[in-house]
């Protein structure tokens, strides 16, 4: 197997011809090389490095050990500096057992990491599925994940996690930006079926967590395996291109300040583009021709003429989630399900989505869901006592910062427990 990716050990920003380092972190390739506050790179291994995302996509691909030549700028002065990349450190915890693997998938590697309470056996475990976003499971100890996955281990709960389509130390494997639905799909599945062959878990006790778009992922994997049981938190029941609507008229005037007759304005707009793109199928290059929506195409869809991203991920991606009927996934889905509503979630902004996965399921099976709202949880697990707070924490980044909301460990430990 290959080594793991590198830890390249920069904080920079775009200047003109490359990224201009503002801090270069010690034990990582970049001292290594002895690059410093206020070099621009220029390229990486001859491969140029205009913007962040062709430095990320250049850096990204670098494994330890692997010979590294960096062109930057120093002073006005063009200079090249060469050496070995440094490997990425292992993660280590004082909670956990934290074992490195691989997943077959496709033809390539999944990587996974999984969390084992120190000294257990015999223990349940939790595959979590986070949301639609392309960040890779090795960021977890600094974000809300890993501050839900320390109680679950607190608890007596291993976790299993693995990396989407080419993400991480993954190879062989398409890059995450260019693949659809059910591939991520895909990929959870093997990460079900590698959790189930763990010699340290109980089989009887596996559980699935989803995350924001996870939760519309964990009914699809839920209704193939029957796991013990299902957790689901910021996850939409409606087709997207319905509850997009909705959430405009939440977001336009929190985050952009318009008033409700502007936002309204818009929506009505959109609407028209959404229906030509998510329910005819029509491509982004055609819709952009047509003058009454170019503008909107450009500035909310992303469109890029010699691009495929929206949204940060394919535009396929957001045609596939469209047509998945989650009424139909969800009724099938056989075992308990708990659904978490954020009281101050301005992203997943409705209590319809966990009202209708609630009643779903116990049309199906009557008594399986429990639908809970915790009123001060936001989007990304933090506490903030309304939607301006919410917003004003993720732009603060205070997910990082130890404001994690510990009323979800606790409602998901109770309900775990007591499927136990």
């Amino acid at each position: 197997m290959p080594a793991r990716k590198a830890l390249m050990g920069m904080q920079g920003k775009p200047a003109s011809g490359g990224i201009a380092i503002d801090t270069v972190y010690p034990k990582a390739t970049m001292a290594a090389l002895k690059l410093r506050k206020g070099d621009i790179i220029l390229s990486i291994d001859q491969k140029p490095t205009p913007s962040l995302e062709a430095y990320g996509q250049v850096a990204g691909s670098i494994r330890g050990g692997e010979k590294i030549t960096v062109d930057y700028l120093r002073d006005g002065k063009r200079k090249t500096a060469t050496g070995k990349a440094i490997m990425r450190p292992y993660e280590t915890s004082d909670k956990a057992e934290v074992l490195y693997d691989w997943v077959p998938f496709k033809s390539g590697q999944l990587r996974s990491i999984t969390y084992k309470p120190k000294g257990k056996t015999n223990v349940p475990c939790i595959l979590l599925i986070p949301g639609y976003g392309c960040g890779s499971i090795e960021n977890y100890s600094k974000s809300y994940n890993g501050r839900l996955i320390d109680d679950w281990l607190i608890n007596g709960f291993a976790v299993v996690t693995i990396e989407k389509s080419g993400l991480g130390d993954s190879f062989g494997c398409a890059p995450c930006s260019e693949v659809d639905i059910q591939t991520d799909i895909d990929s959870f599945d093997a990460g079900y079926r590698y959790m189930e062959n763990l010699p340290f878990v109980d089989k009887n006790k596996l559980f699935i967590w989803g995350h924001s778009m996870g939760g519309t992922i964990a009914p699809e994997i839920a209704k193939k395996y029957n796991p013990r049981g299902v957790m689901v938190f910021g996850c939409v029941f409606r087709p997207w291109s319905e509850f997009l609507l909705e959430m405009h008229r939440v977001q336009k005037p929190l985050l952009e300040n318009l008033t409700l007759t502007q936002t309204e304005d818009f929506t009505r707009t959109i609407q028209k583009i959404y229906y030509e793109f998510f329910v005819l199928k029509k491509l982004p290059e055609q819709l952009v021709k047509i003058p009454e929506y170019k503008d909107l195409v450009i500035s909310e869809l992303g469109y890029k003429p010699t691009s495929n991203d929206m949204w940060g991920r394919h535009w396929k991606f957001w045609q596939q989630i469209d047509s998945l009927d989650m009424a139909r996934s969800w009724a099938a889905v056989k075992c308990p399900v708990l659904v978490i509503h954020g009281g101050t979630d301005y992203e997943q902004c409705s209590l319809v989505e966990p009202m209708m996965i609630e009643k779903t399921v116990n049309e199906a099976y009557p008594g399986h869901a429990q639908w809970i709202t915790i009123p001060d949880l936001d989007h990304f697990m933090m506490t903030s006592k309304d939607w301006p707070e919410a917003v004003k924490n993720f732009r603060d980044a205070q997910y990082a910062k130890g404001n994690y909301n510990k009323k979800l460990s606790a409602q998901t430990v109770q309900w775990l427990q007591s499927q136990r």
